[in-house]
């Protein structure tokens, strides 16, 4: 793969296992992909496909069992892999920040708002005690929690669902980071505040100029907020293009199966959503071909056996699939 010139992000073949009392979970097996500067990179697929485990080796939050086996991860020019945990750890939240999955349980209930939005700039070592008050502030502000200074000494028991994923977002955004990588920033939200949350991400993308890695497994909000998508499952990644050619033309039997099983309300008739059969596959014991062929209506014996070459069907779409191979193609690893 080669990357742009204005690549903020280069991953090449990265490989993230779990060592576990039972054996090797093999949860991300050689993931290739890069992110544009100003750029939503959507990450779409079922849960357990690695698109998480994806972005926490990036950061390098794996816990004691987790651990980066191959690969590169290079960010604005640094290789992740090789630099001391004390680099990394500078890195963390003041140019790359993550919004974690559940709103409801990633703030600490004991600590003030005021003081865990101050965290990361204490952290950083940025501005006085007032420059970081008034900092708090106007990201409360911004991100639409009001009046910002009385709700400055609250605590997050006193805020609703929605307010949380906002003061998440304001946490994410506090040191003004290149990267922020959202996971299922929507989960457990009623539609109506999903829609706000989606657009305040777009606002404040537009505003800081940030690079956004929107991870999810619903693709309606990959639809109204990616530039480009990359399809994961099993620990791989299986198709990948702009949003129209994901959208309109998939290619991979995976993607087709997701677009299939979820409603389309633009349909002027009633459909039956069509499910995916079967479950993933067991990552302690990756199959050797493809991933998805233990549950695709159209696999061939050479699914079975041999993982698909990615194959190029524009500029910028691709795929890995046999059936899409071209005659004579290579068979093996």
């Amino acid at each position: 793969m080669t990357a742009g010139r204005d690549a903020l992000l280069r991953v090449e073949g990265l490989r993230t296992s779990f060592f576990t009392p039972v054996g090797e979970v093999k949860a991300v097996g050689g993931v290739s992909f890069e992110l544009r500067r100003g750029e939503v990179l959507g990450i779409v697929g079922e849960s357990g496909s690695g698109k998480s485990v994806t972005m926490l080796s990036l950061l390098r939050l794996l816990g004691t069992s987790g651990r980066v086996v191959g690969g590169s991860i290079v960010f604005d020019g640094t290789e992740l892999t090789e630099v001391p945990e004390r680099r990394m750890a500078d890195l963390r939240g003041r140019r790359i920040s993550m919004i974690f999955q559940d709103p409801m349980t990633s703030l600490n209930p004991v600590l003030t708002i005021g003081y865990q939005l101050e965290e990361p700039l204490r952290r950083h070592g940025r501005g006085t005690a007032a420059e970081r008050r008034q900092r708090v502030l106007e990201m409360l502000r911004r991100v639409g929690i009001e009046p910002a200074e009385r709700r400055i000494v609250q605590y997050p028991h006193q805020f609703s669902g929605g307010q949380r994923q906002r003061i998440m977002i304001a946490m994410a955004l506090m040191c003004y980071p290149d990267l922020l990588i959202a996971d299922e920033p929507t989960t457990a939200l009623d539609v109506t505040v999903q829609a706000q949350i989606l657009d305040l991400m777009k606002e404040l993308q537009g505003q800081f100029g940030t690079s956004i890695v929107l991870i999810t497994h619903d693709l309606g909000v990959i639809a109204g907020m990616a530039d480009r998508v990359l399809v994961m499952y099993g620990g791989r990644i299986v198709e990948r293009g702009t949003r129209r050619d994901v959208f309109y033309a998939p290619a991979h039997p995976y993607t087709r199966g997701l677009l299939r099983s979820v409603p389309n309300p633009d349909e002027l008739t009633k459909k039956r959503l069509i499910p995916i059969e079967g479950q993933p596959p067991d990552l302690l014991d990756p199959p050797s071909g493809c991933p998805y062929a233990a549950r695709c209506p159209e696999t061939m014996r050479v699914c079975m056996g041999y993982p698909p070459r990615r194959t190029s069907l524009s500029d910028s779409h691709s795929a890995s699939c046999w059936l899409l191979a071209r005659p004579g193609a290579e068979v093996g690893r």
